[in-house]
This record gives C-alpha cells, structure tokens and sequence, in this order.
C-alpha cells in the first residue's frame, strides 16, 4: 500500500524498497507528540498501525485518543517528517520497524520494543551473539584496561560487543572490540538522534563503529543528549544483549540502571570485581551480592550464556538435526560434523567449507542454544 505519510508533499517512492510501509507510518505518528510510548504502543495494538496514524492526523481523531487516555496528542510535525524522510533519501540514516525481519529478534522481546529506530551501519550484525559491556564514565585506568580486554576477548571468541558509546568503560569497551581481528564488531546505542554524536569527541570512534558494526537510536533526528534520554536509552542496551556486564560503576549509576533493565528483561548480568576501597567497586559488588555472575575473563561470561539460555531442552543429542528448529544451514552443517565425534575448529572449517572467521560465531550460538559443548583444545562435541 501507500503510506498515510504521502500528504507531507514528498513522494516517498523515491525511498524506494529500503523502509517499509510500517515503518513510514510509525514516523509519521512518532511525529505527534502527547502520550507515552506505552500507551501509543496499546493504541497500536488495539485500533491497528493505519486506523491509528489516521486518528492523529484529524482533529475529531485526535479528541478521540484524548478520550481514550485522557491525554491530548498533537498532530504530526509535517515539516519535521519531512525533513526526516529527505534525510533517509540522501543515505544519512536507515530506518528498521519492529514488524521488519531484520529487526533484531532479542529486543523484540523487551515490554515494550521501540517501534522504529534509525541506525548507520550493518544491522545483521545484531544477528551474531551479542553481550552489553557498561561501566562509569569517570572510570580508572584499570577499569579501562579491564573493558577493552574483556571486549577485545569476547569479539575474538565471535561475540559481538553493544554499549553506549559513553565517556569511560563504554568507549573502552567499543575500542577493545574494534581491535579484535574476528570482524565480530561493536553496536553503539545512542541517547540522541543519529545525526548527534555525544560526548562531541568520540566522532571518529563513531565513524569507525559504523564502518564495521552498527549505530543505533530510537530518538528522531535532531534531538539533543537529554538527561532523560539516556535511563530510556539503557532499557534498549540490555535488550540487544543476552546478557550484561558491568565493569566499574557506582551504585547509582546509569550502568547500574542498565542491569535492572536486564533483570527485568531475563537477561544474565554479570559483574567485575575489583578494589573493595574504590567507590567504583560499590556498583559490581552489589550486583554479585545479588546474585550476579563474577568475571575476571571472557570464558567466564561465553560460559554462563551457553549454559543459561534458552532453548537448553534442544540439547542432549536426542534429536536429529533436522528436528531443531530455528538453525541456519551453517549451524546444521556444523551440528551435523559433531553428531559422532568431537572435531577440532580447523576440520569443521573444512568439513563445513566455512572460513575461520564465520566458524568462530556459529560455534557460540550452537553453544548458548546448547546444542554444542567444547572439549577443550578447540574441539568441540554435540551437548
């Protein structure tokens, strides 16, 4: 269909197929401010995405959501829509909708998934398995050290790193990710819209993020680093992860808030210790008080994550592989190689025809899906 969105005076048929008809629509009624995502998101779901963007555009629609909510919403922003979607034709941003295939399916499952959000890079990088590193951004040089090792770690192991692209343990963990040779790449999850980099000096680790992972926001273009954009922004960090590492923090901290979110979310989260006389420790030792997983190495967190996830009743080698559901042919491959005898990573990658590269991801998905287990000396076996 054509979208509701055409009456802004700009043909989105010059988009072409890259944003979906969804996704144009949920612009368009992002674009009217006035009522909580909560609530938006429980008009959607109960009037339908098209009956919805209709209401906001007409004056006895709009008295109809204030009678439904109590609250009143203005009518869409034209010339704010406008520009976004001159912008998205000139290549400065892609939008993904929460009903696209490509829309990463863990943060799907979050409460309340954002319905759109703007992002510059590979999205199907999201697809790979992800761990969220956080911390302070008044972090000390062992923190620092601590973040970009565990991230350079876990990127060489084929994890793919999200955080925030913060001052601090973020822009550590983005860096130690960055150097990993694997090509797993790092997400970073902005608190302003995608056309601001903030803090002002991390433009060039930006650059550099989206050249070989993703950048990602649910805030329209334009919008500036709020305070409280940031609380909401945490909600979707946790959400693209399966699970949440928290270096250096304070107590009060917005990495702290980020792991109530992946409490919330029943994502693992996992805490570095570190000097009992540092303010910094405060955050991590309470969480592993709480009952959060200790880290000191990578293994400890690909360890937890193979061991906790979901889908574990796969495992066990009672079914045949093509009774597994939801596998890439690479991953049946790679299952099928192991179903009699342990094999080491070089001979799947010839068993398999998969370079050592794209082994590395497969081999930790099977792994958190327990459907593999590893032998030791990079050999792996069905679970």
């Amino acid at each position: 269909m054509i979208p509701l969105i055409v009456h802004v005076g700009f043909d989105v048929r010059r988009l072409g197929m890259g944003v979906s008809s969804e996704a144009l629509l949920w612009m368009e009624i992002l674009s009217a401010s006035g009522i909580s995502p909560r609530t938006r998101y429980k008009l959607v779901e109960r009037l339908g995405l098209a009956e919805f963007a209709a209401l906001v555009k007409s004056k006895s629609g709009r008295e109809r959501v204030l009678r439904f909510t109590g609250k009143a919403v203005s009518p869409p922003d034209i010339d704010f829509l406008k520009r976004q979607l001159e912008m998205l034709e000139r290549g400065d941003f892609r939008v993904a909708c929460v009903s696209d295939e490509e829309y990463p399916s863990l943060l799907k499952e979050i409460t309340v998934p954002p319905p759109i959000f703007y992002y510059r890079g590979d999205l199907r990088v999201l697809h790979r398995p992800t761990i969220c590193i956080v911390g302070s951004r008044a972090a000390t040089r062992r923190g620092l050290l601590t973040a970009e090792r565990l991230a350079r770690e876990l990127a060489s192991r084929g994890v793919h790193v999200i955080s925030g692209l913060a001052r601090g343990i973020d822009s550590a963990a983005h860096v130690g990710a960055l150097e990993a040779e694997s090509g797993a790449g790092t997400t970073a999850v902005m608190g302003t819209g995608i056309d601001i980099v903030y803090p002002y000096e991390n433009g060039e680790l930006a650059e550099r993020i989206a050249e070989k992972g993703c950048i990602i926001t649910e805030f329209a273009p334009g919008t500036p680093p709020h305070r409280h954009n940031f609380p909401q922004r945490n909600r979707i960090l946790s959400g693209l992860a399966a699970g949440v590492v928290v270096v250096e923090a304070d107590v009060r901290s917005g990495a702290m808030g980020t792991a109530m979110w992946a409490l919330e979310q029943n994502r693992d989260v996992f805490a570095v210790p570190g000097p009992i006389d540092s303010p910094m420790s405060h955050g991590p030792h309470r969480l592993i008080k709480q009952g959060a997983h200790l880290v000191e190495q990578a293994d400890d967190i690909i360890g937890e994550i193979s061991t906790m996830r979901p889908g574990r009743s796969e495992a066990g080698g009672l079914f045949d592989v093509s009774e597994v559901a939801g596998l890439e042919e690479t991953e049946r491959r790679v299952l099928e190689a192991v179903k009699v005898e342990p094999k080491h990573v070089d001979e799947l990658t010839e068993i398999c025809n998969i370079s050592p590269d794209e082994i590395l991801p497969v081999l930790l998905n099977l792994q958190m899906r327990g459907l593999v287990v590893s032998t030791g000396s990079n050999r792996f076996a069905r679970a």
